[in-house]
C-alpha cells in the first residue's frame, strides 16, 4: 500500500502505513494536514479492503495507543496521542461507505466547481412531502405507517450507497469528466436528507 512515508525515519525499513514502523516499533512523525487515506497507508481510491483496514486499525492501536506511552518522554507521549487521534479519525471516516465517499469527494475535486447543494430533479419537494406525512405518522402514534416509510426511506439510501462504487470507478476511467463527481455530489446530498429522516424515525 503506498504511504506518505516510503521508509522508516528510524531504520529505513518499508512502512505499512506513515504512523508506525512494525519492523522498529517506533512512532513516526507525519505533518498535520495529512489526509485520511495516507494515514492508512492507502491510495485515494473509494474501493478498499474493509478487512485490511480493519486490521491495520487493530495493529496500530494496540501499538500507539497512549496508554503504552504514560512513563514515555514527553515528546513521544504527545506524538502517541496525535497518531492515535489521527489513526481514530481516519478509521472512522474509511470504515463507512458513505463517510469514505464524502471524505474522497473534495480531494479528487481538483477543480473545486461542484454545486455542493445540487439536489436530483424533484427530490427536494418529495422530501417535503415524506416531511409532512412524519408529522403526521408521528402525531398520529400510526406505527405500522412509520415502519413502512423507515424501510422505504432505508431501501432508498441502501440504493444511492450502492452506487458510490460505480461512479468513483467511471471517474478513475474518465477523470477528465467533472460530471461525474458531480452526479456523486449530487447523491451524496441526496442521501443526506434521506439520513435526517431516518434519524428522525429512529428517534422516536
Amino acid at each position: 500500500m503506498a504511504s506518505e512515508h516510503t521508509s522508516c525515519q528510524s531504520c529505513g525499513d518499508s512502512l505499512i502505513s506513515p504512523l508506525f514502523c512494525f519492523s522498529c516499533n517506533s512512532l513516526q512523525t507525519v505533518s498535520d494536514d495529512i489526509d485520511h487515506f495516507k494515514v492508512m497507508g492507502l491510495p485515494h481510491c473509494f474501493e478498499i479492503d474493509s478487512a485490511e483496514l480493519e486490521n491495520l486499525y487493530q495493529r496500530l492501536t494496540l501499538e500507539m495507543h497512549p496508554d503504552f506511552f504514560v512513563e514515555a518522554p514527553e515528546k513521544q507521549k504527545h506524538l502517541s496521542e496525535k497518531s492515535s487521534v489521527m489513526l481514530n479519525a481516519a478509521y472512522s471516516t474509511l470504515r463507512e461507505p458513505s463517510s469514505r465517499a464524502k471524505y474522497l469527494l473534495p480531494l479528487l475535486d481538483r477543480e473545486k466547481s461542484l454545486e455542493t447543494d445540487a439536489l436530483p430533479e424533484r427530490f427536494l419537494q418529495e422530501m417535503f412531502t415524506f416531511q409532512e406525512s412524519l408529522d403526521e405518522m408521528l402525531e398520529s402514534g400510526d406505527q405500522s405507517a412509520l415502519c413502512k416509510m423507515n424501510e422505504d426511506l432505508q431501501n432508498r439510501h441502501t440504493f444511492i450507497e450502492s452506487n458510490y462504487a460505480d461512479l468513483f470507478k467511471k471517474f478513475e476511467t474518465s477523470p477528465e469528466n467533472h460530471e461525474i463527481l458531480q452526479q456523486l455530489q449530487t447523491q451524496l446530498n441526496a442521501e443526506r436528507y434521506l439520513r435526517r429522516l431516518l434519524d428522525r424515525i429512529n428517534s422516536e
